[in-house]
Order: structure tokens, then sequence, then C-alpha cells
């Protein structure tokens, strides 16, 4: 499958199977995240893999948009020491999110391109988070990614048009090489 047939299958997934998902396989998509695009090469995310049940299940009960019973849980963790050190405030506050973006994206392609299921999880207490996985104050979770074997895969939801969402040199200047549907 190609990058962009890829891209358009993936999907957020909230029902897993109960198989687990290996050390190396973690590792990939690790790997990848590590090669994601990081601004001013600031590089300040740092990765905690839950694996264990009850430590994850502490994690869903501040998380309330987490659904489902992954096996895995990466949650995406800004180092803000260093992201304001090597990349003063616009480091800290703007490129060090863009960052989290990048290497989630990566790691959701990855995750998708191997079999696996992922869903990225914003919706929960920082504080509960930074407690469980007993955080230093530097570092601040941003982004939690379920991640197991897909129970079901959901149908895409609706896009819409290009050429409602995209414009040439302005706003409102219409593309003309931009028309229907993206699903078509």
């Amino acid at each position: 499958m190609d990058l962009y047939e890829l891209i358009k299958r993936r999907r957020s997934i909230r029902t897993f199977k109960s198989k687990p998902v290996s050390a190396e396989v973690i590792k990939k998509m690790l790997k990848a995240a590590l090669w994601a695009p990081s601004g001013s090469n600031i590089h300040p995310l740092r990765f905690i893999i839950v694996r264990d049940q009850n430590v994850l299940e502490m994690l869903k009960s501040f998380s309330p948009g987490w659904l489902g019973d992954s096996p895995v849980g990466i949650v995406i963790c800004i180092d803000q020491d260093e992201a304001l050190t090597k990349g003063g405030k616009l480091g800290k506050e703007i490129m060090s999110l863009l960052d989290v973006g990048f290497a989630a994206q990566n790691i959701l392609l990855i995750a998708h391109s191997m079999g696996l299921g992922a869903c990225p999880i914003r919706g929960f207490s920082i504080e509960g988070i930074t407690e469980i996985l007993e955080l230093p104050d530097r570092l601040k979770p941003e982004l939690i990614i379920s991640l197991g074997y897909p129970l079901e895969i959901p149908d895409p939801p609706p896009r819409p048009a290009l050429q409602e969402i995209t414009f040439l040199n302005t706003y409102g200047n219409k593309v003309s090489f931009v028309k229907g549907r993206e699903d078509e």
C-alpha cells in the first residue's frame, strides 16, 4: 500500500483484541517518532510506554476520552526545561507542541502499516497522569496514544470537499485544479 492509501485508510481505533503488542513493534514506532521533524532540532519529547494493565486502568480513570481496552498506552511528554533552554518561549509554547503532533502522526501511521490500531487522546487530567506516572515537574504529558490490534475498523468519517477549504494565493480565490470530494 502506498503512503497516500495508508494515510487515507488509517482510523482512530477504540476497540482492541486482547493480543499483546511485542516490544519490537513498539520499538519500531518509537524509532519512527524519533525521525519526526523537531522545531529547531530541539527534540524535547519523552515517551512513557505503559503495558501494565493496572497502570493502564489508572490512566483511563483520568482520561474520559480513552475507550476500549488497549494493551499499550504511549504517553508523549514534553521536557519543558529542555524546550525552554534550547528554543526559548517559542520552543516551549509552540514548537514542542508541533513536535508532539509530528511524532504522533508517525506513530499512528507505522502502527497502521503493521496492522495495529491506535487512537490519540488529549482529554485527560494532566495532574492525574503526572501523578500516576511519577513524572518530574519538568515533564508535561501532552498526548496519550492507545495502541493494540483492532477488534473492528470503523468506516471513515466524511471529509469536506477540497474546493471548500483550498484557495490559491489569497483566501476566497478558488483553485481550478481542485474539484470534487476527496473520497471520489
